[in-house]
């Protein structure tokens, strides 16, 4: 049987404390660990203010973040909900990076699926788009969830092709699930949310910033059981995600190019370093990923 839908009144106090944390209130940095503490905790946040110039208390912030949510179809996902610990945000735990709460926009993550990241360069090559589009057919074909960050190169052209053989997939976003950035991605997005999910720590409406693109990788990383890197720059943020997810213990799975590549400088580190396996063919890296536990 199905748990429960949370009540209104639950919600509400998770987006608080969604909040709360946003905002530092009064110093509150991560989820509370005990479940039964998350009212009273709520109840003590939910009239501060943000900021001291700021007119709108937290819970009247809240309250709006769930009215938007709920315009475009999007509701907040908490560790009230059963699968929270299946999609494999408790991990985060660990490392005292665990988001208070999701907001997911579409028909949702898959706990049970079988997800695996694919994550890379922006600035891709035309080695790396055959690559990319090579491994993430591959990948769906075979009914892995591919999860990403939405961005353009690797990221878009994972999502696609998940659409493209009907798999699922999971944009991870830097901002609001309300808001399209890159915004040429908007339709891309919209395509996402019909059979897939958007997903973000922040709420409707929120913009993307620099410490929030690698803040986003963690839940990329986490939601994922393996990661795959077709293509990446020495200083791509792909590293970012390829070090959370070894964190995390994911298995991490690179593909290495001409040893003096510039694009495949990153994939080179990650291997060097013994961050990531290396994978030169499709079959080579089912074979690695097919041995992992469910």
């Amino acid at each position: 049987m199905a748990a429960a839908a949370p009540s209104q009144e639950r919600q509400l106090t998770w987006a608080i404390l969604a909040r709360a944390v946003l905002h530092s209130v009064n110093g509150v940095g991560a989820a509370p660990g005990d479940l039964d503490s998350v009212e009273q905790l709520a109840d003590q946040l939910t009239g501060r203010r943000p900021d001291p110039m700021s007119r709108t208390t937290v819970g009247e912030l809240a309250a709006e973040d769930l009215e938007r949510a709920a315009k475009v179809g999007a509701r907040l996902l908490t560790r009230d909900d059963s699968h929270w610990a299946a999609l494999g945000f408790d991990d985060l735990t660990v490392a005292d990076a665990a988001p208070v709460a999701v907001w997911v926009r579409g028909h949702g993550v898959p706990a049970t699926a079988r997800r695996v990241g694919v994550v890379g360069a922006r600035a891709i090559t035309e080695r790396g788009e055959r690559i990319t589009a090579e491994i993430a057919r591959v990948l769906a074909e075979r009914d892995w969830h591919i999860v990403s960050g939405g961005a353009y190169g690797v990221d878009a052209l994972a999502h696609r092709a998940a659409l493209a053989h009907a798999a699922g997939t999971t944009v991870v976003l830097a901002n609001g699930v309300d808001r399209a950035y890159p915004y040429p991605h908007r339709e891309l997005f919209d395509r996402i949310a019909e059979s897939g999910a958007i997903v973000s720590e922040y709420p409707p409406g929120s913009g993307p910033t620099r410490d929030r693109f690698l803040r986003r990788n963690r839940l990329v990383a986490a939601l994922s059981h393996a990661v795959v890197v077709p293509e990446a720059g020495r200083w791509s943020g792909t590293l970012n995600t390829a070090g959370w997810a070894h964190r995390l213990h994911r298995p991490v799975f690179a593909v290495p190019g001409p040893a003096d590549a510039a694009a495949s400088a990153g994939c080179h580190r990650l291997i060097q370093d013994r961050r990531a396996e290396p994978v030169t063919t499709t079959a080579a890296l089912l074979a690695a990923i097919n041995s992992l536990s469910r």
